[in-house]
């Protein structure tokens, strides 16, 4: 029997060497998402595992497996230019039934598919370059794990290469990471990713590399 679910691995072709606009403008880009994208997969969907990639200074969200050495001592996370890591793969964990798409103002947890961390944050604890609300990878589960998806454009659902915000339910805060932050030993070159009060363009994220569901395919291969 087939799997009710047809599981794509939908790696974009523009996008295989760490560059967020394959080298093209931005206006180019868009313009070009019906080649790139098939019809039925366009937007981010529960059960989905997939990269994303910070808007402003193209470089994934990663969790290196490093503890911080202050606040939580909870794994830290970074953003890192390397496309390529399987550090930087996360699952995008909803009540939704699988292959849903994530609505905008929806509730998610975006699970570590290498660590099985969660993206957590909390207000009693600093980042430690900026000083900003600390971000940690948390081996737990509470609700200091999720967050609101946030849609910049009038869309009623996430849409893959489009930037999105991320709302953390507890503080109301917004994960951001700042270019000019970053690491030096054990994770040189990572840029610090924090909580910011109010979100600007280094909040923006977008979905990327990855593999998704589609509710229309899966209903369609249904037995």
């Amino acid at each position: 029997m087939r799997s009710t679910f047809l599981f794509a691995f939908a790696l974009l072709a523009h996008y295989t060497q760490g560059s967020l606009f394959g080298g093209t403008k931005p206006a180019a880009k868009d313009q070009a998402l019906d080649d790139v994208i098939e019809e039925g997969w366009e937007h981010v969907t529960s059960g989905s595992t997939i990269k994303l990639a910070h808007v402003k200074s193209d470089s994934r969200l990663v969790l290196p497996q490093v503890s911080y050495g202050t606040g939580s001592q909870q794994q830290a996370v970074t953003a890192h230019a390397d496309a390529s890591s399987t550090k930087n793969f996360w699952l995008v964990d909803s009540d939704s039934p699988r292959g849903t798409a994530i609505a905008c103002g929806e509730q998610i947890r975006l699970v570590n598919s290498d660590s099985s961390h969660n993206l957590h944050s909390h207000s009693n604890h600093k980042s430690p370059i900026s000083g900003a609300q600390e971000v940690s990878g948390f081996d737990g589960r509470d609700s200091g794990d999720l967050w609101t998806v946030e849609c910049l454009k009038d869309k009623k659902a996430w849409k893959r290469l489009e930037p999105v915000y991320f709302k953390h339910v507890e503080t109301g805060w917004y994960l951001q990471s700042l270019p000019s932050k970053k690491y030096r030993q054990p994770i040189v070159g990572h840029q610090e990713v924090s909580a910011a009060k109010k979100p600007d363009s280094n909040a923006q994220w977008m979905a990327l590399e990855g593999y998704y569901f589609s509710a229309r395919t899966s209903q369609a291969k249904k037995d």
